[in-house]
């Protein structure tokens, strides 16, 4: 963690920096996105240390153990199982794609925050199905949650379908007497009036509109196509991973001596875990926009099948002895070195493009001290730096990050191939830069000198 900012990053710190708070909670951020709870956390850190990577990452990786801990205590209260809870807290800290993203990419806060008020609400959906002289204080613990979650990021939009959803699961597999109906009245009904408080907040904050006409690249695309591709990538990233850990255990537990039978897991768990997965799931599955990211919220779902099926798995009687029971652990603990590692691959890509981002940064910042008002940055590169992932380790991020860099809202920048340069609009003053790779295949940033540039202007 902490290498540096990537990607998208940079315009998180350039309106924690610089956007006002009305601004911040009431705008989108760099036009796409309405979230104001994650655009607050990161105002937080902005005040808190500015800009060093290391501490926001650590805010990152804070949030994900919180996600765990959740997961956990709702696995717990749901089956009142220590051994589907602790398999279902594992497992979801195993999905690598999508939590390596999580902590290494400051961007996805909104994924972070939007997961923790989603279980915390299930987590209170638990309590309103069982308890009695609480279902008031409940209810509004619930629709607090839900409204944490849907202001931390669109995904949160699902969480009515999922408190229902779990209130049915408790009401069909434990035989809870009904909830009062004014009570259920009053819990979606609150519901859905912050669905449309944030849905009329969103549509005037300048945010990409939810439409299905797939222009745009956040635009939902009607195609069948586009379902088939991210339910088989989604799935494959949650159940798919899960279950090479389930087929771990169930390994494990024939080497210590059991036989597997039929009817290892109930049909309403099963599911349960599904629909959720679903409901999760939804926003995501006809965008033509992939991500890891997407897989985190649905990855809790999924655990939950891992979690019923470790505790089925646990419940086997032994049947014959075996002398080095100690070998039944193998399976579990080669699985667990074979994605741990998975995870490092994925981990040292993103400290690459951390790292030379901030190198391309400090390189400019040693040549050009100060920068004159209104001056535009020219970032010029010969060929793509497939070992560096540059230039796409800054994406669009490269003017927002020359502007953080001077402190000057004013700057602007581009990074542009060479033979492209006189196809951007470009205003004086410029202060053009190149980038190349030293003798040692190390990333080198030079400014160029004013004759280079005149072509340019």
């Amino acid at each position: 963690m902490g290498h540096g900012f990537v990607h998208d990053d940079f315009h998180h710190l350039y309106s924690a920096a610089y956007h006002s708070t009305r601004h911040g909670l009431t705008r989108a951020n760099e036009g796409q996105f309405y979230a104001p709870i994650a655009w607050l956390t990161h105002r937080l850190d902005w005040i808190l240390w500015g800009p060093r990577p290391f501490f926001s990452a650590t805010a990152n990786l804070l949030l994900h153990i919180a996600n765990i801990a959740l997961l956990y205590t709702f696995v717990l209260k749901l089956w009142d199982s220590e051994i589907a809870a602790r398999w279902s807290a594992l497992g979801f800290a195993l999905l690598y794609p999508a939590n390596t993203w999580a902590v290494m990419w400051i961007s996805t806060r909104a994924h972070l925050l939007v997961t923790l008020f989603y279980l915390a609400a299930l987590l209170a959906t638990l309590w309103l199905a069982r308890t009695e002289s609480h279902r008031r204080l409940a209810a509004l613990a619930i629709v607090i949650f839900a409204a944490l979650a849907i202001f931390s990021k669109e995904s949160g939009v699902t969480i009515p379908a999922a408190t229902a959803l779990v209130l049915f699961y408790i009401k069909r597999s434990e035989d809870q007497k009904a909830l009062p109906l004014a009570t259920i009245i009053w819990l979606f009904a609150a519901q859905f009036a912050v669905l449309g408080g944030y849905a009329v907040l969103r549509a005037r904050s300048g945010a990409i509109p939810m439409t299905f006409s797939g222009k745009v690249w956040y635009t939902y695309t009607p195609s069948l196509n586009i379902l088939f591709e991210n339910l088989f990538r989604y799935g494959w990233r949650t159940y798919g991973l899960l279950l090479i850990i389930a087929m771990a255990i169930a390994l494990s537990r024939i080497l210590r001596g059991c036989r597997l039978q039929s009817g290892i897991l109930t049909l309403n768990d099963a599911l349960f875990s599904i629909i959720l997965f679903v409901i999760t799931v939804a926003p995501f599955i006809l965008l033509r926009a992939r991500s890891g990211m997407y897989t985190y919220l649905p990855g809790t779902a999924a655990a939950l099948l891992l979690g019923a099926t470790a505790n089925s798995l646990s419940k086997l009687p032994v049947i014959r002895a075996v002398r080095f029971k100690f070998l039944h652990l193998s399976p579990i603990l080669l699985v667990v070195i074979i994605f741990s590692t998975l995870t490092v691959i994925h981990c040292l890509r993103w400290m690459r493009m951390a790292e030379v981002n901030t190198t391309v940064l400090n390189q400019i910042a040693a040549q050009q001290v100060k920068a004159e008002p209104g001056t535009s940055f020219i970032l010029t590169y010969t060929e793509v730096d497939k070992a560096h992932w540059f230039p796409d380790s800054f994406g669009l991020g490269f003017p927002d990050a020359v502007r953080v860099l001077y402190a000057d809202p004013g700057l602007n920048g581009a990074i542009v191939h060479h033979s492209d340069i006189n196809t951007i609009n470009i205003k004086s003053p410029v202060t053009h830069f190149s980038y190349s790779l030293s003798k040692e295949g190390e990333p080198q940033v030079y400014l160029m000198e004013s004759q280079e540039l005149r072509y340019s202007r």
